[in-house]
């Protein structure tokens, strides 16, 4: 009521008015007649006539709003999910003159997506006050001058476009009105995406000081070929399989690449938004060992996993391939490799670029057992159905004689052969890895598994450790093989070697020495101690024949079986022997930091531990002086007891006595003449790693070596079992009245977010 046409919105408008009839039933009327066409006579109603007003207009916009940011394209106020946009409003009266302190209200429209679709999630803040609902009001008043300015945020905003409706309080119907749109990184600024985003359209990431761009996944509506497609955050992103991904791109990335553009671009500040469903798995052109797989990457953790090639992944491609590669094998331990038939060789393969010495992880091998050969060099077929096994997290086999891998992280893989059904034989195996040539890179090498039923002799026919037998404070010599006897009576064979055979004391003697052939109650009591073929399936000793014993008379010469205990007496009757060598034997014992009861050490990198080393005799406990030993270093191990996985530049490098040694590398060292020998252990550069030790007496009959290992610890991994290293690390640190917690391993954490 009586409000002017400015305040009603009216102002510059054109209006048409007449006058109300009051009484619509007696509408006066006016009769027409003509004397020429047909009809010729009409009655038209006479009404009020209707009168045009022209509405003098407004000399400016009494309320009027803008928003910095304008993107002309959108014709609307455009910045990032977490900046702001600051909204100028003016209030002025019909006459153009500012309208101080006039109060005003801000309410919103349905939040739309760039596909027209509504989406009112996190709905943006006017001020303080969130804008909840499209009735919700932000009230404001203007200043002096007629003017206000609003700071309008959308914090977590899905990549929308909001209207935004300002109006007078006093004033309702006089209106303006403003489109801000908040981006979202999880969104390509495409015509095609569902969201407004600023998702960026390449990444670069540096690997062996080449850079190389990634260019971003294609949405479904972008992409030909596709096979499937994912929603990932509003988005949804077109899947291949690998053939499909293999044609999408000129160039695939290989595994390596995607594993450094996703390092380089794993904080905050370099997130490329990409798209992470699931797994977040990205196909990559790096070959599995299997055929009808490759290697694809978790773009969340990093890790490189197998796929089958018609699963359907995420695809990134890459502007140029890495340089040609020549890979260059190396093992370590170094050779020779030996162990016992039911024992393992752990080796850690490594593999670098022959030009600039880097490793080159993810690269496809093949690993051939080829046939196996005795002592002699002699070949068998049948011992092919019993060949070494390789087990391996990242091999597999095909057949029996060929495996296929890929190296890890590192460029490395780490091997374990096993030959639990081995004969004593050695087995010549080949790694042969392509390079990027079109030729073939092989390194060859040998394993040797050696049996207990054969001894480490070159004229044994099989590869063997067979020792001798320490009872009850006598040590017996194994026996001898026929071509080490010098005054054997004959030959017999068991257990693939021929084994010297005697038929008297005489020569039994003469091949031991004077005294030094057991009596009855000796070998009877080495069986009591070893009943039930023991003597052969513990010791190795071939027990088909009996073994001659000192005792001899006119009837005849004493003999006892080793297999059954059953003993008896014979004449010119070939049997086995075994020797007595009632010498001191020396064993060690082994301890650390003068204190006996530590049998393995601890300490922190670049601490020290000393080594006690003391000799003594077996039988009697009394200290033997002088005595040879070895120390030798195997792969230092992290704490889930793997040799690879981590980056080690000194190799694991011990000191002793503060000269280096790294794994296959041996210690010699000698007791004191009291029979003791110290030594100082230190680990400079350790990645903290516990390093198994085996120590030895050189000469020594019983020379079963003595198993240790050093522990030294770092202060970048904390002491927890989900730790990968051997650390120290404080779990608290104080500063005055503070006290601040570690960071926590992913491993410590359910459902972390990100890992880095």
């Amino acid at each position: 009521p009586n409000l002017t046409f400015c305040a009603q919105n009216l102002a510059g408008r054109q209006l048409v008015a007449w006058a109300q009839v009051e009484d619509e039933t007696n509408i006066p009327a006016l009769w027409l007649f003509t004397n020429t066409g047909v009809p010729n006579y009409a009655t038209i109603p006479l009404l009020s006539p209707k009168v045009t007003l022209n509405i003098k207009p407004a000399v400016s916009d009494p309320v009027s709003v803008s928003g910095d940011h304008v993107d002309a394209s959108f014709e609307a106020s455009k910045v990032k999910v977490g900046e702001s946009i600051t909204l100028t409003v003016t209030t002025k009266a019909c006459d153009g003159e500012p309208a101080i302190n006039a109060p005003f209200v801000i309410r919103r429209e349905d939040a739309i997506n760039r596909q027209g679709v509504v989406n009112n999630a996190n709905p943006v803040r006017v001020g303080n006050t969130e804008l909840t609902t499209a009735q919700t009001e932000y009230h404001g008043v203007t200043d002096g001058q007629g003017n206000a300015t609003v700071v309008v945020t959308q914090e977590n905003g899905p990549g929308v476009k909001t209207r935004l409706i300002v109006s007078s309080q006093n004033y309702p119907t006089l209106t303006d009105n403003v489109d801000v749109i908040f981006t979202t990184i999880t969104s390509p600024d495409s015509d095609k995406a569902s969201m407004y985003g600023h998702m960026i359209e390449s990444a670069t990431a540096t690997l062996n000081g080449i850079t190389y761009t990634f260019t971003r996944p294609k949405l479904a509506a972008e992409a030909s070929g596709a096979d499937k497609s994912v929603v990932d955050t509003n988005e949804t992103w077109a899947l291949f399989d690998w053939n499909g991904a293999d044609n999408h791109c000129n160039i695939l990335p290989d595994a390596e690449q995607l594993v450094q553009m996703r390092h380089e671009h794993s904080t905050l500040e370099t997130w490329t938004g990409w798209p992470v469903a699931g797994d977040a798995e990205y196909w990559s052109s790096t070959k599995d060992q299997m055929s009808g797989y490759h290697a694809a990457v978790h773009m969340n953790s990093a890790s490189v996993v197998r796929a089958a090639d018609s699963d359907t992944l995420l695809v990134s491609c890459v502007d140029k391939a890495q340089p040609a590669a020549h890979p260059q094998i190396t093992l370590s331990p170094q050779g020779p490799y030996k162990a016992q038939v039911g024992e393992s060789i752990d080796l850690t393969m490594t593999v670098v670029d022959r030009d600039t010495q880097k490793p080159l992880p993810y690269r496809y091998m093949e690993l051939f057992i080829d046939p196996a050969k005795n002592r002699k060099g002699e070949h068998q077929d049948a011992w092919d159905n019993l060949r070494v096994t390789v087990d391996s997290e990242g091999m597999s086999a095909s057949s029996p004689e060929h495996y296929t891998g890929v190296t890890d992280v590192n460029g490395q893989a780490h091997l374990t052969l096993k030959h639990n059904s081995g004969l004593g034989v050695e087995t010549p195996i080949r790694i042969v890895m392509p390079d990027d040539e079109g030729g073939n890179v092989e390194l060859s090498f040998s394993v040797i598994f050696t049996v207990v039923t054969s001894p480490d002799v070159d004229g044994a026919n099989m590869w063997g450790h067979m020792r001798g037998v320490v009872d009850e404070g006598n040590l017996y010599k194994r026996p001898l093989l026929a071509v080490e006897a010098s005054h054997k009576d004959g030959q017999f064979s068991e257990n693939n070697e021929e084994w010297a055979t005697f038929n008297s004391v005489a020569s039994a003697t003469a091949q031991c020495g004077v005294g030094q052939v057991p009596d009855q109650s000796s070998l009877a009591h080495l069986y009591s101690e070893h009943t039930g073929g023991q003597m052969e399936s513990e010791h190795g000793w071939p027990t088909e024949d009996y073994f001659i014993a000192a005792d001899s008379d006119a009837s005849g010469t004493v003999h006892v079986n080793l297999e059954n205990g059953d003993s008896g007496k014979f004449t010119d009757t070939p049997n086995y022997l075994t020797c007595s060598a009632n010498e001191m034997v020396a064993v060690l014992d082994v301890y650390f930091n003068d204190d006996p009861v530590i049998k393995n050490a601890d300490a922190k990198v670049g601490e020290q531990v000393k080594m006690n080393i003391h000799s003594r005799n077996a039988l009697n406990g009394i200290a033997i002086g002088n005595t040879d030993f070895t120390i030798t270093m195997a792969n230092g191990r992290r704490r889930d007891g793997l040799t690879t996985g981590f980056t080690d530049t000194s190799n694991g490098e011990m000191q002793f006595d503060d000269v280096g040694y790294v794994a296959g590398q041996v210690y010699h060292g000698i007791t004191d003449a009291n029979g003791d020998a110290t030594i100082i252990l230190t680990q400079k550069k350790g990645v903290g790693l516990l390093t198994p030790l085996s120590i030895v007496p050189v000469n020594s009959y019983i020379n079963t070596p003595v198993s240790r290992s050093v522990k030294f610890t770092v202060a970048t991994s904390p002491d927890t079992a989900k730790a990968k290293m051997w650390g120290h690390m404080a779990d608290t640190i104080t500063v005055g009245d503070w006290t601040f917690e570690r960071p926590k391993l992913a491993g410590e954490v359910s459902n972390p977010l990100r890992t880095q």
